[in-house]
């Protein structure tokens, strides 16, 4: 029976915490080791880690840098023969361990699996997120990849590990997937929905804004194409992205638009059309100007 190392980060996650666990607990036909980081929380998750104390197999209570720091201590103590982690307010929906245990016996080279993801929205919207077939040809620019959908085997994650929580507070998990690809790591996908991801208005993605934008120039300068050159290219955009630039219908100031558009074609002859479609930081540029970026 596959064994799965599943890591659950947290800090007062409030009522979302029990969620999380029961939907761990829930899993059948694999064997779980449930291991959970709390930085420290002072809310009534730790009255929901009382009651499953017994059900947690490693319970880490202490300060951290963040989550990836976080993850860090929590994979350090894994003994699984798959990893994953669950950040508190998100679940797994019902089978999905087995299902992922299914593919991995069925390829014993394949080193990663990630499948269907929901996301549910603060206003209730919700959008399911299949995997896309082509993650490792798009992963050094785009992080196409549902964390919460995704596992791997503990040779690969001794491999690559551990998380750079130093560099990415905000975006290890992207990191983390672009060092598994430079090392090799061989990606199956599955359609089968693993995940439920709840974004709220405090929620680390909700409220990356600028922070990801930086940090995702660094991912770029660092490990993207062109030599990084594609993140300079980027952070410009950025910017005229934060004027409205690529709102619909753009609210920027028309001379501004004139603009835009001569340095995106500029642009498109100087990286290719490919690289300039592939933008994606509309989000955070949403996130930073406080507007609905979902």
């Amino acid at each position: 029976m596959t064994r799965f190392s599943i890591v659950v980060p947290h800090l007062n996650s409030g009522p979302a915490l029990a969620r999380g666990l029961a939907s761990i607990l829930g899993q059948t036909g694999v064997d779980v080791q449930i291991i959970v980081v709390d930085g420290g929380s002072t809310d009534e998750s730790r009255d929901t880690l009382e009651r499953h104390r017994e059900d947690i197999d490693v319970l880490i209570v202490e300060p951290d840098r963040g989550y990836a720091d976080a993850l860090n201590k929590g994979f350090a103590r894994a003994d699984g023969d798959v990893f994953g982690w669950l950040p508190a307010d998100d679940e797994l929906l019902p089978n999905a361990l087995a299902s992922v245990a299914l593919v991995f016996a069925a390829d014993h080279g394949c080193d990663m699996v990630t499948g269907a993801c929901e996301r549910v929205f603060e206003d209730g919207t919700r959008l399911i997120r299949p995997p896309d077939p082509r993650a490792w040809e798009k992963i050094h620019i785009q992080n196409v990849i549902e964390q919460t959908a995704t596992f791997w085997r503990r040779e690969l994650h001794r491999r690559v590990a551990p998380l750079d929580h130093e560099r990415f507070p905000y975006i290890a998990d992207w990191d983390l997937w672009v060092r598994m690809r430079d090392a090799g790591a061989r990606l199956r996908t599955t359609d089968r929905l693993l995940s439920r991801y709840h974004f709220t208005a405090d929620n680390q993605t909700s409220r990356a804004g600028r922070r990801f934008a930086d940090e995702a120039f660094t991912l770029l300068r660092l490990r993207g194409p062109l030599g990084g050159l594609l993140a300079y290219a980027y952070r410009l955009l950025y910017r005229f992205d934060l004027e409205g630039c690529y709102d619909r219908p753009p609210t920027c100031p028309p001379g501004r638009a004139r603009v835009f558009r001569l340095v995106r074609r500029t642009l498109k002859l100087v990286i290719g059309p490919r690289l300039m479609d592939m933008y994606n930081w509309h989000f955070a540029a949403c996130q930073e100007r406080g507007l609905k970026w979902w």
